[in-house]
């Protein structure tokens, strides 16, 4: 009997191992249908765990009358495992009833209804419930084989419990960090119908060579007089505690995404610390429940320990920042938060675990009710953990928050002790039992924990607490919330993950540009555009960004407080509230969930999802997103997708580039910037060709000012952005693996790729082979493209550029680059020897004559280059007044002209040096210096903007600007100028705190190495 039990417990391992695999896969696979809602998850987990209930109840009748339950137990592993292949298809079929029976309609829905709700429940327990069915029914079947007298009712029944949680964990595990990542969905599925297989055919031989005893004489029972001799009332107990653990799991499942982030491997992290608790918890007490009273007191002690602990452990989260960074715990790192989700959660969830085989005892009549107790027990604890879930998450947790659902859960845990107590009868350990939890919900009232702030303002990427003020902090069915407010921004993040960063009204417009591409490509590629749909609101820049040329502009956001925290924001922003926009509609709900209902199409579809490991954004990203979203364009349509280099490299990248030239004719790749600076990629895709280019004066034409905020006023500004067009894009990612619902491997690896991308394979090198930015500066102004490229810190795709054109062009840009640099005498020599290979080249005159020294002639120089030159020798001897009268010649270099940054300055400068001037002159300073801000981020341009916004009593600018300094200081040529003209300002905006802000400012500039010291 004992060899025999123990090969049990080795198969009831291995059927737990493959039910979590299960678990993970399928819900996966139907967020592909439903979407990621909280509704559609808690949909697929009320079908799992309901299947679960059923079939555990349905064995509970049947059990006594099973001769033998090892060859019934090795029948339920086979069908788990035919059931399990047939899922998948089951999971089409449903798909397809889906998209007629609820499809069609003619724009997505503005939230998910009661019918498509009802869908979700019914058609994922239709789909599920014949495995998860049978997957309830092997505990009960296995205790009918197990017990042979009353004293192995709570140990054997509380082990085999524990072993099959124990399968569980490695089975959460297997399927988050090796499984899926390296075989997909259905081969993983594959793997749990295999382990199903081999525990039929163990299960089969066991049964030939072990045959249960008949019962022992014992099996009528042993319940003693009074209450216990009423055992159903356990039943409910039981069902309240499940709930209380579920609503405990959802809360910390919630809290320690803070430090390992919102990953499938993460997510098995928690799920396995969890379980580790039960599965210990269950294992420690069935070698106490050996009688029914024991078992009593054993449960109330439980649930006064599950209390304790929980309270404590919630109490105590707001350590948990140091320990994660005294761990080393980050997303490419999961171990040590692992570990430290061990720390927090084993005393809760061991009390948790115990809680099972203290039920079964204290129901259990006898031997002959072992199996159909524990089927009982199991099925209404699994209601009960269903309740908990769905109640947590769509209830308390939005409604109450964090501590108001750890405190209806520590009263729940504390009510149930003091039940538990009353079934003791009047003896002195029900009392006493009894007063320890009226005891306990006292203290715990009158020092109840608030929500753990230092925790919830942690980011999980940079591993840290984020600066500033916490504004506002909203618990949301699906994520948690946080605005952080600073001197001149906010800061918007879900679960500890940045979203976006809103500037606020005095901030320069210098950083941040990518969200604002997002909305303005649509009408670079297609100036036409009418109709946008956006998938995420985030922090709304990319909302507020789309030009007024379009007509209607939906947005579909998937959780609520996200929209919320941008109704706190409100006007309270640079560019004014993009909640207010009168062409605004707004739809709450899984993007790719609404996208299956509606047949509208769009001119234009934007998707911004910032993080594509996270559960609601990995569907995004696959081949059968892209084919539904051309499904929704118009014939000439523009899909436009965002990502984060940090969360990809080189492998990655090509992977995602070739997912989309599967599914779109045409394909272009964007860097607004580069790695060190907006550190994003922007993909635009199409079914017609794409003349980004040849469309940019149409485009400047209809929405120029909106393309000026972020920096593009010609088409070399366009030009230069350009990284891949459809070919060099197809050669790019040839041969490479894709992107589809079935093998995310963005999701799998995105999480930890930021940590890889700048050890491993710098952006250029990756590239650069395919980079068409060569070949298309031979027909524009390569001058004007090297210095753009320079100005934005691409100094070495620059200089590729110039190195690729040859002649006098190339001398002539590597002129421009080296004179960026401050290298002045090299630059010097390029010029003059472009200009001898070519006495005509334009660029080469221009940066030749802004290099004449001072005192020669400027008769043979460019007429507009001379009018800067003799700019700037006023400029250095200080006469304004005829500064002044250049301006006429300054302001013919328009944006984005070659001299543009130069002639700007110098515009700004006398404005702000004449001490009498008119507020209109005023304003203008002030305009240049935020237009010139736009094209580079240079800290000299910053104090000529807090110069300006200083004159004009606008001091959240003049602020705004010098903070920029005090960032950029140690890593400018000048300084000591810039240090000491930032302290001019501060001391004119306020004595005291400009004082205070210099000395920040001081202390950059000072502790840049081979500098003066600026404290002296």
């Amino acid at each position: 009997m004992d060899i025999s039990f123990l090969l049990l417990q080795v198969c009831f391992f291995v059927s737990g191992f493959a039910a979590l695999l299960y678990e993970t896969a399928w819900t996966r696979e139907l967020a592909s249908v439903f979407g990621t809602s909280e509704l559609a998850i808690s949909a697929v987990l009320a079908a799992y765990m309901g299947g679960l209930a059923l079939g555990a109840a349905l064995i509970a009748r049947w059990a006594p009358q099973i001769k033998r339950p090892i060859l019934v137990y090795g029948l339920l592993e086979l069908g788990i495992a035919l059931g399990a292949l047939w899922v998948p298809y089951a999971i089409r079929v449903l798909s397809s009833l889906y998209v007629h029976w609820l499809g069609g309609l003619d724009a997505p829905p503005g939230q998910i209804g009661l019918m498509t709700s009802l869908f979700h429940l019914g058609g994922t327990f239709l789909v599920l419930l014949p495995c998860t069915t049978l997957m309830g029914a092997p505990l009960p079947l296995l205790a009918r084989y197990a017990v042979r007298h009353k004293g192995e009712i709570g140990p054997r029944i509380g082990l085999l419990y524990s072993v099959n949680t124990g399968g569980a964990i490695f089975g959460a595990l297997a399927a988050a960090f090796f499984l899926l990542p390296s075989l997909g969905l259905r081969q993983t599925i594959y793997c749990g119908a295999v382990a199903n297989t081999l525990v039929f055919l163990a299960a089969t031989g066991l049964s030939r060579i072990s045959t249960p005893s008949s019962p022992a004489s014992d099996s009528a029972g042993e319940y003693p007089p009074g209450n216990l001799s009423k055992p159903p009332a356990i039943l409910l107990l039981i069902s309240i505690s499940g709930m209380v653990s579920f609503m405990y799991e959802v809360l910390w499942v919630r809290i320690l995404g803070f430090i390992l982030g919102g990953s499938t491997a993460a997510f098995a992290s928690m799920l396995s610390s969890f379980l580790l608790g039960i599965a210990l918890g269950s294992a420690i007490a069935s070698r106490l429940a050996r009688t029914t009273r024991g078992a009593a007191v054993g449960f109330a002690v439980a649930q006064l320990g599950t209390a304790f602990f929980a309270a404590l452990s919630f109490g105590l989260a707001d350590q948990i920042p140091a320990l994660a960074t005294a761990f080393g715990a980050s997303l490419s790192n999961l171990g040590p938060g692992a570990f430290i989700a061990v720390l927090v959660l084993l005393p809760t969830t061991l009390c948790i675990g115990a809680t099972f085989p203290f039920a079964v005892k204290i129901y259990a009549r006898g031997v002959d009710d072992a199996a159909p107790a524990s089927a009982r027990v199991y099925a209404w604890n699994t209601v009960g953990s269903i309740a908990g879930s769905i109640g947590a998450g769509f209830f308390l947790l939005p409604l109450i928050g964090f501590e108001g659902t750890l405190a209806v859960g520590v009263l729940l845990n504390l009510a149930l002790a003091i039940a538990t107590a009353t079934l003791l009868g009047q003896g002195r350990t029900a009392r006493n039992l009894a007063a320890l939890a009226l005891a306990g919900a006292g203290v715990f009232l009158l020092m109840r924990p608030g929500p753990p702030l230092m925790m919830l303002s942690r980011s999980t990427l940079i591993g840290g607490q984020t600066d500033g003020e916490l504004e506002y902090l909203g618990v949301g069915r699906s994520a948690t919330v946080a605005l952080t407010k600073t001197a001149f921004a906010r800061r918007l993040a879900t679960n500890g993950l940045p979203e976006a960063s809103i500037e606020g009204p005095g901030a320069p417009m210098d950083r941040f540009h990518d969200s604002r591409w997002l909305g303005l490509v649509p009408v670079l590629a297609r100036p036409n555009t009418e109709q946008v749909l956006l998938i995420g609101l985030g922090g709304g820049n990319t909302l507020g960004a789309i030009p007024r040329s379009v007509d209607s502009v939906e947005v579909i956001e998937l959780e609520p407080e996200v929209v919320r925290a941008n109704q706190i924001i409100g006007a309270d922003r640079r560019d004014g509230s993009p909640l207010d926009d009168p062409r605004l509609t707004l739809r709450i709900g899984d993007a790719r969930g609404a996208l299956m209902l509606s047949g509208r199409k769009y001119d234009a579809i934007i998707s911004q999802p910032s993080h594509p490991w996270t559960s609601g954004a990995s569907h995004l990203y696959t081949r059968e997103f892209f084919s539904m979203v051309s499904d929704r364009l118009d014939d000439d349509g523009v899909f436009v997708q965002w990502m984060g280099l940090g969360f990809l490299n080189s492998e990655l990248l090509r992977n995602l580039v070739g997912s989309l030239t599967d599914e779109f004719e045409y394909v272009a790749v964007i860097s607004p910037g580069t790695v060190v600076s907006t550190a994003s990629m922007i993909f635009v895709a199409s079914d017609s060709p794409l003349p980004l280019l040849e469309s940019t004066p149409e485009a400047l034409a209809v929405a120029g000012e909106e393309l000026s905020r972020v920096g593009i006023h010609s088409v070399e500004d366009v030009a230069a952005s350009l990284v891949l067009d459809s070919e060099s894009a197809r050669e790019f990612s040839s041969g490479r693996k894709r992107i589809t619902d079935d093998h995310n491997h963005l999701a799998w690896a995105a999480s930890q790729a930021r940590a890889r991308w700048r050890q491993i394979e710098p952006y250029h090198d990756a590239i650069a082979p395919y980079d068409i930015l060569p070949r298309l500066a031979q027909d524009l102004d390569s001058d004007l493209i090297v210095r753009r490229l320079v100005q934005r810190g691409s100094n070495k795709r620059a200089r590729i550029v110039a190195e690729s054109l040859g002649g006098a062009q190339e001398k002539s840009a590597l002129g421009w680059i080296a004179l960026e640099a401050g290298q002045l005498r090299s630059a010097k020599t390029f010029f003059e020897d472009a200009l001898e290979r070519d006495p005509s080249n334009r660029g080469a005159l221009i940066g030749r004559t802004l290099l004449t020294p001072p005192g020669e002639s400027l008769g043979q120089a460019d007429p507009r280059a001379a009018a800067i030159v003799k700019g700037l020798r006023l400029r250095q001897s200080g006469d304004w007044e005829e500064l002044s009268l250049l301006d006429p010649d300054l302001a013919q270099w328009e944006p984005g002209s070659l001299l543009f940054p130069e002639a700007i300055r110098l515009r700004i400068a006398w404005r702000n040096a004449q001490p009498e001037l008119e507020r209109g002159e005023k304003d203008l300073a002030l305009a240049l210096a935020d237009s010139i801000l736009t094209r580079g981020r240079q800290a000299s341009d910053h104090l000529l903007r807090a110069q300006a916004a200083q004159r004009l009593g606008l001091d959240l600018h003049a602020w705004a600007s010098l903070d920029r300094i005090t960032q950029q200081l140690r890593n400018s040529r000048n300084a000591r100028a810039l240090a000491i003209g930032s302290l001019k300002v501060a001391a004119q905006l306020d004595p005291i705190e400009g004082t205070e802000r210099t000395v920040e400012i001081l202390r950059h500039g000072a502790a840049r190495p081979g500098k003066p010291n600026l404290r002296n």
